[in-house]
């Protein structure tokens, strides 16, 4: 279910890339570097503020990983939790 929350939120930090990527703190920081400079590379900007964030569905795209799927999972829990 938690996964489920990152996933529905429109930017990801280093805290939500580790926890959809199940990685370490370094390997989600190279993550996000490579979101944000293939979105540079493409012309755009991102938002400039002191925690760095990237879009979820970059994330969720770079990873190969099916939102859907996702969420089709976390009501699957939820049932079984309910």
């Amino acid at each position: 279910m938690e996964l489920y929350k990152i996933i529905c939120e429109p930017w990801a930090n280093v805290s939500d890339i580790r926890k959809i990527a199940r990685c370490s703190r370094d390997t989600a920081i190279k993550i996000r570097n490579k979101i944000e400079q293939e979105i540079v590379n493409s012309g755009k900007n991102l938002p400039n503020c002191k925690t760095r964030y990237v879009p979820t569905r970059l994330v969720l795209d770079y990873l190969n990983l099916d939102a859907e799927y996702i969420g089709m999972m976390a009501i699957q829990e939820k049932k079984v939790l309910s």
